[in-house]
């Protein structure tokens, strides 16, 4: 991380105190010496838009269509050999995939549905999913973050107006905790949620007045202290952290950015990407993929290594990318109706 802060100081960079953080910007040369062709999915009815992938290396993308017209869902799981195969998953009527985020072999999956949370568990060995019934109570998961051998926590919309809560299983889902309110989050939709173990999380929200809330917690939810952002943040999400190390994309009105972090979110070093960017994920804390469209509406790919950025020529890819994952050697993205794989 130190070496990115040092390329950005030699880079033109703008600085702005915010309080307790700081802002730098910094722009990233680009190359075209990576080349990804895509992949069709297997369903053109069901949009993709979920990908993960599990610490072993077994990467699934996942869609549902919010309607309760068969189909309502699709599923494909990534072999070892790199081909993509039909993955059995729940119908899901009038239900939206909200997260997904996994552990060595499993990954767990979250959304809602019209009875409230709807909760999936992705069993690599088996190459299945099924549905857990362990999270009662609220109207939807809004954000899902697997950490340590068998421990997620999962944020809990309870509706307009009223603070989501988080709760935490040590189980893989089985169980779940009591729910822990966010008191923060009255008028704030959650967007993102990471946890470093038990005690410490990262969760981000956004206002109606689109105004970023970071907020932090190092006891389990009971208490939570905001991190100071800059005022142009419009959002904050791909989150993902190692101690106090974070990096995440952070949008604007207008532009998006890798934004990283050494002190778990109290100041913030920005690299502006040159394209609208969807998602970002990482196979350390500072190797990560990020993918959009761009300016243009054509779909976009991009390794960034420690800030420096290598732009994919993309082939058989026809329209932009709206979700990426993963594992420790291989990352996975979609499109509505194509995959593509990656080692960066």
């Amino acid at each position: 991380m130190s070496r990115l802060v040092a390329k950005a100081s030699r880079a033109w960079r703008l600085g702005a105190l915010l309080g307790v953080g700081a802002l730098a910007l910094a722009s990233c040369a680009t190359q075209a010496s990576l080349h990804v062709t895509g992949l069709p999915s297997i369903s053109i009815s069901v949009p993709l838009h979920t990908s993960a992938c599990t610490l072993s290396g077994s990467c699934i993308a996942l869609g549902t269509t919010g309607s309760d017209s068969l189909p309502t869902t699709v599923g494909e799981y990534r072999e070892s050999n790199g081909t993509w195969s039909s993955l059995v998953v729940p119908n899901a009527p009038s239900s939206l995939i909200t997260s997904a985020s996994c552990l060595a072999t499993e990954c767990l999956i979250g959304g809602i549905q019209p009875s409230g949370n709807l909760l999936w568990n992705y069993n690599a060995s088996s190459q299945s999913v099924v549905a857990l019934g362990s999270l009662a109570g609220g109207q939807g998961i809004r954000t899902l973050s697997c950490f340590g051998a068998s421990s997620c926590a999962a944020v809990i919309t309870d509706g307009v107006n009223t603070a989501s809560t988080i709760t935490f299983s040590t189980n893989d889902g089985a169980t779940w905790s009591s729910r822990a309110p966010l008191p923060w989050s009255s008028s704030d939709t959650v967007t993102d949620l990471t946890c470093t173990n038990a005690l410490t999380c990262l969760v981000s929200a956004t206002s109606d007045s689109n105004t970023l809330d970071l907020e932090a917690t190092f006891d389990g939810g009971t208490t939570w202290s905001q991190r100071t952002t800059p005022s142009t943040w419009t959002s904050l999400t791909s989150l993902t952290c190692s101690k106090r190390r974070c990096v995440g994309l952070a949008s604007t009105a207008s532009k998006s950015y890798v934004a990283t972090t050494t002190t778990f979110g109290r100041r913030w070093l920005a690299t502006k990407l040159p394209a609208a960017v969807n998602a970002l994920a990482c196979t350390t804390i500072t190797r990560c993929v990020v993918v959009g469209e761009t300016s243009s509406g054509n779909p976009w790919f991009a390794a960034d290594d420690d800030g420096q950025l290598t732009v994919a020529a993309l082939k058989y890819v026809p329209s932009p990318l709206v979700s990426v994952a993963c594992a420790r050697k291989v990352c996975t993205a979609i499109g509505v109706s194509t995959l593509l794989a990656s080692r960066p």
